[in-house]
């Protein structure tokens, strides 16, 4: 009979275990089915850039995420006084009771026109709310709602333009002169789509702004000058002028390249460029065509980021004591053998003095770039403000380092034979924008004083109540 009790007592004690052990594992369900579906994180938003001012056209980039249940709806809605506009809405389903058919972050970028908004100028608010798939709130899911204080300006920059340049040649210089009546995000001038930024003319006039230019010697056409601004909310505006262009005719060249030249000159690229082949011929016409090309786009980049002060005051001055050996934008044909191998055009002026002769600073500026240039060998290049830039190649020396202010004048390298030079000489280039141009426009006091000095002296007194 004793047996019997504990048979059944140890029944019963198993049975007992056997449930707390089921009600442990319910619970632990639960809980798990808990957290997971009736999480209580909210959705995070993220505006990229400022989104306080919008304008006629407007593009908008925003990420929103939820790493837990994953997003179900998201709300853009632009209110002002009494009207509301939405803008944007996505929403996701849910397949499945226990499924969340939603992405965990979603990148977009929503494009807003104020016109079809029906919206006025003026101050707005901008509302979005982001849900999730969580069970919380009745199943409603978490929610954001982030409201944002907004300026709807919908009109463009007025520009009005005080000064232009009127003549200029292939190969040549200008300037504009203009006014501004708005603060701007970004403004300057576009010459048959090259574009030149623009800067302050000076501390006392805000609102006057000038832009430098320069024409690529192959230009045959000026088809479009305009000077263009875009405002704090994404509006433009532009104003167009006109130039005469008065065409130029360049000198040709025949270059007899000898055997003499290239076994001089080839080993120096072959250090540099170790992905030379074939003939000494074939290597050079590489050097001449390929790389030179390569070296066009480091000035490019080393002449991207003027300073927006103009360091440069007076003439540009030329290499003292020198010679010209040739010119600028010498259409040049290279010849073999009586071959021809390869045509290039000659973006400088070059001038022999002795050799490995002084090599100045031709006006105030910051180096920019002090390193070996493929073609140009050894260069320097000088940042004298507002766009303007200057380069000296073919150096034996360099004595300058980057990040440095140079005056006008100060010795900066020494003459040489470094790059595609024959003999010991300096190339000199002035660079617009990344343009090159003729340096003897900029060696002319007469031509500075008349096309540059007297304007910008001028429109401080003329423009003065514009």
């Amino acid at each position: 009979m004793a047996d019997s009790f504990d048979r059944m007592t140890g029944k019963r004690s198993a049975t007992s275990m056997i449930l707390s052990l089921f009600f442990l594992a319910l619970i632990a369900v639960g809980a798990i089915a808990f957290f997971k579906y009736y999480e209580r994180e909210k959705p995070q938003l993220n505006f990229h850039g400022d989104i306080s001012i919008f304008g006629l056209t407007r593009e908008v980039k925003f990420t929103v995420s939820d790493a837990r249940s994953g997003i179900s709806l998201v709300e853009i809605v632009m209110t002002q006084g009494d009207k509301s506009a939405k803008v944007y809405e996505k929403k996701f389903s849910r397949v499945g009771f226990f499924e969340n058919n939603g992405p965990k972050k979603l990148e977009e970028t929503v494009i807003l026109e104020s016109g079809a908004l029906g919206l006025t100028d003026g101050e707005a608010e901008l509302q979005v709310t982001v849900r999730d798939f969580s069970f919380w709130n009745w199943m409603a899911g978490n929610e954001t709602i982030m409201t944002y204080p907004v300026t709807m300006d919908t009109h463009p920059p007025k520009i009005s333009i005080l000064h232009s340049t009127r003549y200029v040649s292939p190969g040549g210089s200008g300037m504009v002169v203009y006014k501004i009546d708005d603060t701007v995000a970004k403004h300057g001038l576009t010459v048959n789509g090259h574009f030149n930024p623009g800067f302050p003319v000076s501390d006392e006039q805000n609102d006057r702004y000038i832009a430098f230019f320069g024409l690529p010697f192959d230009t045959e056409n000026i088809d479009k000058a305009v000077v263009n601004a875009t405002d704090m909310a994404g509006n433009a505006g532009d104003a167009a002028f006109g130039m005469i262009l008065k065409k130029k005719n360049f000198k040709q060249d025949q270059i007899n390249i000898n055997d003499n030249f290239l076994n001089l000159k080839i080993p120096e690229f072959a250090h540099e460029y170790p992905q030379l082949s074939g003939s000494l011929v074939d290597k050079f016409v590489y050097v001449n065509s390929r790389i030179r090309e390569e070296n066009y786009q480091a000035i490019v980049a080393a002449t991207a980021n003027p300073s927006p002060l103009r360091l440069w005051q007076g003439p540009f001055e030329r290499m003292a004591r020198s010679s010209r050996m040739a010119g600028f934008a010498e259409y040049r044909t290279y010849y073999y053998n009586n071959d021809e191998i390869d045509k290039q055009v000659h973006l400088g002026i070059d001038l022999a003095s002795t050799k490995r002769a002084v090599v100045q600073a031709a006006n105030r500026g910051n180096v920019v770039f002090a390193d070996y240039l493929g073609i140009y060998g050894n260069t320097i290049i000088l940042d004298h403000g507002q766009g303007i830039f200057s380069l000296y190649s073919h150096l034996s020396e360099i004595s300058v380092a980057v990040g440095e202010l140079k005056e006008k004048g100060a010795a900066i390298g020494l003459s040489g034979t470094t790059g595609m030079a024959g003999g010991d000489h300096l190339h000199f280039s002035i660079l617009v924008n990344g343009i090159f141009v003729t340096p003897v426009e900029w060696w002319d006091q007469q031509w500075l004083q008349l096309n540059i000095h007297d304007i910008l002296d001028g429109s401080k007194s003329k423009y003065k109540n514009f």
